[in-house]
């Protein structure tokens, strides 16, 4: 079990402004590794260490605003998925929603279960 008054569920702008505030100099980070450069770069007298070093999302490298704007407007790149899957997915969003933290606010691990 996670301690909870060190543990923080928070949207990527949420943990930049997060780990900029905190006197805390080492963090652990559970999410696309993706997010350390940002964090190193907003932090440089901070250490950032990923849980796990092999979670990288390799079709997160290739969405762009340019391209989901593109797909909005004109109805391309649509993407056919299993019922289940779907369903998997709506669920996990609508957990996402559920907690809604404002960037910069954190919401104890426990009130996001």
């Amino acid at each position: 079990m996670l301690p909870a008054d060190r543990t923080k569920i928070l949207s990527t702008g949420g943990m930049v402004a997060e780990s900029h505030r905190s006197d805390a100099t080492k963090f652990l980070v559970a999410t696309e590794t993706g997010i350390l450069h940002q964090l190193r770069k907003a932090n440089p007298g901070k250490v950032f260490e990923p849980v796990n070093e092999f979670a990288v999302c390799r079709y997160m490298k290739t969405i762009t605003p340019e391209k989901l704007l593109r797909s909005l407007r004109e109805m391309v790149f649509e993407i056919t998925v299993p019922e289940d899957v779907r369903k998997r997915a709506a669920l996990a969003v609508e957990r996402m929603i559920a907690v809604r933290p404002i960037a910069g606010v954190s919401v104890p691990a426990a009130a996001a279960v």
